[in-house]
């Protein structure tokens, strides 16, 4: 016989799914009867998952005690990429890694690590629970705005490619290239919520 699922983990997997893909208005309400009627579940989990996603500021708390989507506004989709930049070059700083150590010539954790995963294991390298959960949470607030990238960035695969290398050479052209492919993103916070929003409507 099949085991039923735990309903907290069913209902917070597929609404952590549906808010980083940007599913949600931003702005709107998450009903949590309406939540509940599309898992088959009851309202308990719902509630507590959309509680955990709060948290981690993948939902918001109403005002009127309901939850809602976040708001896309471009001074915080700016502040993300900046905190996700800061974090990453701060730590590769203070551990001497962006001034000429080896990072990965040889192997070792960092083969075959896309770009995202180079900059969470330079994070962990920190040791610094509080500020790797920080940085995880960011990194989960952005990934609704990764489908807009692609649109805007046509190059994004060879430019993400490019910069990941990087992490294999350090050095000053590591802290260039991270810089300069935050800034590109920075800049843009406007079109990315644009494009966002556009493929909300279009789905």
């Amino acid at each position: 016989m099949t085991r039923r699922r735990d309903p907290f983990a069913a209902a917070l997997e597929s609404l952590r799914g549906r808010a980083e893909q940007g599913v949600y208005p931003p702005g709107g309400p998450v009903v949590i009867m309406d939540e509940a009627r599309r898992l088959s579940l009851s309202t308990t989990p719902v509630r507590e998952a959309l509680v955990w996603l709060s948290g981690y500021g993948l939902i918001e708390r109403s005002p009127t005690g309901g939850f809602l989507a976040p708001r896309l506004e471009r001074a915080i989709v700016r502040d993300r990429f900046a905190f996700r930049l800061q974090c990453v070059t701060g730590i590769l700083t203070a551990a001497g890694d962006v001034h000429g150590h080896d990072l990965g010539r040889g192997g070792g954790d960092l083969a075959g690590l896309d770009l995202a995963g180079h900059m969470l294991s330079a994070v962990r390298r920190a040791g610094n629970a509080a500020l790797i959960d920080a940085y995880v949470r960011v990194c989960r607030q952005l990934i609704q705005l990764e489908p807009a990238e692609r649109r805007l960035f046509p190059d994004h695969q060879e430019e993400d490619r490019a910069v990941a290398d990087l992490f294999t050479v350090g050095g000053d052209a590591l802290a260039e290239g991270l810089a300069l492919y935050h800034r590109r993103r920075i800049e843009a916070a406007p079109l990315l919520i644009l494009e966002a929003e556009a493929a909300r409507r279009e789905t």
